[in-house]
This record gives structure tokens, C-alpha cells and sequence, in this order.
């Protein structure tokens, strides 16, 4: 299995060296990004019909804002290039995909200058049930809270505008938490009676609210969330959240609420394996 990782990351390196060939100087280094599409699509992979291995067949290569302008103006056909690059090596790895790869470049803020998060999720596969939820979806969501909001990590609000949010490590999530600790898909919040009801997936490390764990929980204006590292503070103003938080922006553009794959991952940087 080791010695089939390192072939698959050979031949994706042979792939982004050739890429970024034409960014002499780039500060990208290949190998990083290379490991960590490698990485993506080995953790990727799930068993499909006649035991055929389905690798993902849809990739999000996150840089730095700079690095993004600097790629997609220097080399506007990468996204192209890269995708019918991993066409070929899936074949040859001995994977199947259900549909051509595509790939996405976006910028991510956050993002030091030399750094690259790759994640990768299957486009056709069955939604994933929410867990710890008997109510029927139809149910009255009523009206929504006035002015709802999270203060997320102290720094940053995320409006409440719709009435189902997704919060995890995945990238379909709403809202992105990108911590190993937290569950692809750790909890959601869902517009039940006028009021945001928090629901907890069937995390690993747990949905706290107040300093106690809770499956489910009303949520009320001072509430605090707890996810991992991650504080949420759930707050309601007719004037919206505090001017002194800039609003929080995924690093990739979310897709709607339960269109959510089966098997996604953010990696680990190269020195975690």
C-alpha cells in the first residue's frame, strides 16, 4: 500500500513540475502540492460497484491570495492541464472515477504565502444522512431569528440567513472549520420554530454548548459553542453582528446545504504523515 502511495505521488509530481514549469522563480514548491493531491485523492478513494476503487473526482487547490493571481495569470489553462493530467494517472493507478476530474483554485486569506491545502470529495454519491435528527423535514421552520449571527473564534461573524448551516472540516460545509479534530461534518444548525436549533452529527469529539455536551440544543442569544478549539458565540441584533468583526469567508465556495459527499478530507501537512 506504501509502495502504491509513492508511485501515485511520483507520478502526480512529474504532473505539477510539468505544470509550473512555466512559473520560473514560483515560490510554489511541487512537491508539497503534489504530496497533498496525492494524499487527497489516496484518502479519497472508496470501494463502487464490482469492487471497483472510485477515486475523487473533484479537487480544490486553496493558495494564497498572490499565489492564486499569479497562477491564473501566468498559466490560465493549469485547472485544465491538471485535470486531464489526473485523468491519466487514476487510469494508471488502477482507479475508476464516475465522471471526468475537475479542478477548482481558490484563494484562501489565512494562507501563508507558501502554503497549499488541497481537498478532494466524489461529485455522485448518496447524500449523507443527517444524523440524531427524528423531526420531518417539512416541519414549520417559522420565521427567521432577527439579526442572527456566530462570532466565530473571537475574530470573525458569520450571518445566519438561511435556515439549514452546515459546520465541519469539510469543504461543502457552510461553515469550514479546517481543524483535525473536528468531524467532516460535526453539527448543523437548522431553522426549527423560529429558533436555531443545533444538532450534533455523530462527531468524534463532541458538540459542547455552555461547557456541556449537548446533541441537541435551542440556541440562545450569549450561548457558547464549543467545537474542537473552536468557540461560536451565538448572538441577535436587529443591527446585525458587531462592526468590529470582519465577516468570515470559506476558503472555498460552500455548496448548498445537504448536497454533502460521503468521503471528504482536508490533508495533513506533508510532516504529519
Amino acid at each position: 500500500m506504501k509502495e502504491h502511495f509513492s508511485r501515485l505521488e511520483e507520478r502526480i509530481e512529474g504532473l505539477v513540475e510539468g505544470a509550473l514549469s512555466r512559473l520560473l522563480g514560483a515560490q510554489i514548491q511541487p512537491a508539497m502540492l503534489a504530496g497533498q493531491l496525492a494524499r487527497a485523492m489516496s484518502d479519497g478513494v472508496r470501494n463502487g460497484e464490482g469492487d471497483k476503487l472510485l477515486a475523487p473526482d473533484r479537487y480544490a487547490l486553496t493558495f494564497n491570495q498572490t499565489a492564486v493571481e499569479m497562477l491564473l495569470e501566468k498559466i490560465p489553462d493549469l485547472r485544465e492541464e491538471l485535470a486531464a493530467g489526473l485523468l491519466s494517472i487514476v487510469r494508471e493507478s488502477g482507479y475508476f472515477l464516475s465522471c471526468e476530474p475537475h479542478i477548482a483554485i481558490a484563494a484562501d486569506p489565512t494562507l501563508a504565502e507558501h502554503e497549499v491545502r488541497v481537498v478532494a470529495w466524489h461529485s455522485e454519491t448518496l447524500i449523507e444522512a443527517t444524523q440524531g435528527m427524528s423531526e420531518d423535514l417539512s416541519q414549520e421552520q417559522g420565521e427567521m431569528p432577527i439579526g442572527a449571527y456566530l462570532i466565530v473564534s473571537g475574530s470573525r461573524h458569520f450571518p445566519l440567513d438561511r435556515p439549514v448551516i452546515n459546520i465541519g472540516r469539510r469543504l461543502d460545509n457552510q461553515l469550514i472549520l479546517d481543524d483535525p479534530h473536528v468531524s467532516r461534518t460535526h453539527a448543523q444548525l437548522r431553522l426549527r420554530d423560529s429558533r436555531f436549533v443545533l444538532f450534533d452529527l455523530g462527531s468524534t469529539s463532541g458538540t459542547r454548548v455552555n461547557d456541556r455536551k449537548a446533541k441537541q440544543h435551542v440556541l440562545q442569544p450569549g450561548d457558547v459553542i464549543t467545537i474542537a478549539s473552536t468557540r461560536l458565540v451565538y448572538g441577535e441584533d436587529p443591527n446585525g453582528p458587531p462592526d468590529e468583526t470582519p465577516s468570515y469567508h470559506p476558503p472555498f465556495p460552500p455548496r448548498p446545504a445537504g448536497d454533502q459527499p460521503t468521503r471528504t478530507t482536508l490533508k495533513k501537512d506533508l510532516s504529519e504523515r
